[in-house]
């Protein structure tokens, strides 16, 4: 089994020094403040408008309860002494087995074994598919901890899982079914389609934007037509009513808009993954904070071309950086190209020249 080149964490220093860990700390953070700042923003105009428009405002505003509630339960206790350890520890190298989740609350069991023999027994809960995969196929990972509550924070070659949350097993492990990798060389593949982990990553957002379409055509459908009623009726004494309509009305049109630039974006992105293998292309760039990041990439044929990564993942951008190649999906040409890392749920369309 042979892994391309990928980004780890360097060497020296505490672990909240890698920027990389920096980032993501951060980014498990800010759903906290978010998520329950958006809920009470749709709540207020929930309340005070009527009819449709109140309605929507309302699942808005419950769907922001929810995910807070989520964030809550699986984040909020294990990421202060996360932050604590990331800013007292350095990262320790270890070699990981994976097991399959346990039933109930989902956990991955994990056994760590460090170089100088100490085996930890952790479980790392909503352990997605695609990070158990890139941990069962490089069998190696980074920790930092365990505190004395048990709290350890883990991350993988390649930043799949930039920063994990773990503790330590309150149950026996190591006896059960040991999960493999279900692709050992994704480089191998025909295509870039064909990426086991990167299919499986994608699968979901490709699927939804083919279904997502449906409701918000029906409900501007609707919209319209009670709109159109409410006109033909007349609106004296209905100015709230009808305030309220347009209001949803617009908004409709917006999410059928987004769904529909959803819809193109992932048609067009299935055929640049068609398009061939994984192919390494050496690259220049510089890691900054532009939503527009331009790298230097040389061609096949010597050629020297810009290459413009739009609002692309951090993950796969640092990959880049710290390895000096990008991969595309077949040979890159001038255009649009689907860019990823072999084995990863790492995916961007960026454009050549």
């Amino acid at each position: 089994m042979s892994e391309v080149p990928a980004a780890e964490p360097p060497g020296g220093g505490v672990a909240v020094d890698d920027p990389a860990t920096a980032r993501a700390l951060r980014a498990l953070r800010l759903p906290l403040i978010v998520l329950p700042v958006s809920a009470a923003v749709f709540a207020v105009p929930a309340i005070l408008l009527s009819g449709l428009a109140s309605a929507l405002f309302t699942m808005a505003a419950l769907a922001f309860v929810l995910g807070t509630l989520v964030v809550l339960a699986t984040t909020a206790f294990w990421i202060g002494p996360a932050a604590a350890l990331l800013r007292a520890q350095p990262w320790r190298p270890a070699k990981v087995r994976v097991y399959r989740t346990l039933k109930g609350l989902p956990r991955t069991p994990l056994r760590l074994r460090e170089p100088d023999g100490v085996t930890t027994d952790l479980l790392a809960p909503a352990l997605s598919w695609t990070a158990q995969q890139v941990l069962a196929r490089t069998g190696r990972v980074w920790l930092v901890g365990p505190d004395e509550r048990g709290w350890a924070a883990i991350r993988s070659p390649g930043l799949a899982l930039p920063l994990g949350q773990a503790k330590v097993a309150d149950v026996q492990i190591g006896g059960g079914y040991e999960i493999s990798p279900v692709q050992s060389d994704p480089r191998a593949a025909a295509t870039a389609a064909e990426d086991a982990v990167l299919a499986r990553a994608i699968a979901g957002p490709r699927r939804r934007s083919k279904t997502d379409i449906l409701a918000p055509a029906l409900l501007l459908a609707f919209a319209v037509f009670v709109l159109v009623d409410l006109l033909r009726r007349g609106t004296q004494g209905r100015g709230e009513l009808l305030l309220g309509l347009l209001v949803a009305t617009a908004l409709i049109l917006g999410l059928l808009a987004w769904r529909v630039y959803r819809l193109r974006h992932w048609s067009r992105v299935g055929a640049l993954l068609g398009a061939g293998a994984w192919t390494p292309v050496p690259v220049e760039l510089e890691l900054t904070d532009a939503r527009t990041v331009i790298a230097q990439a040389t061609l096949a044929d010597g050629r020297t071309a810009d290459v413009r990564f739009h609002r692309a993942g951090h993950a796969l951008l640092a990959n880049i950086a710290a390895t000096g190649r990008m991969w595309t999906a077949g040979a890159p040409a001038d255009g649009p190209v689907a860019v990823g890392l072999p084995g990863y749920p790492f995916l961007t369309v960026a454009r050549i020249g």
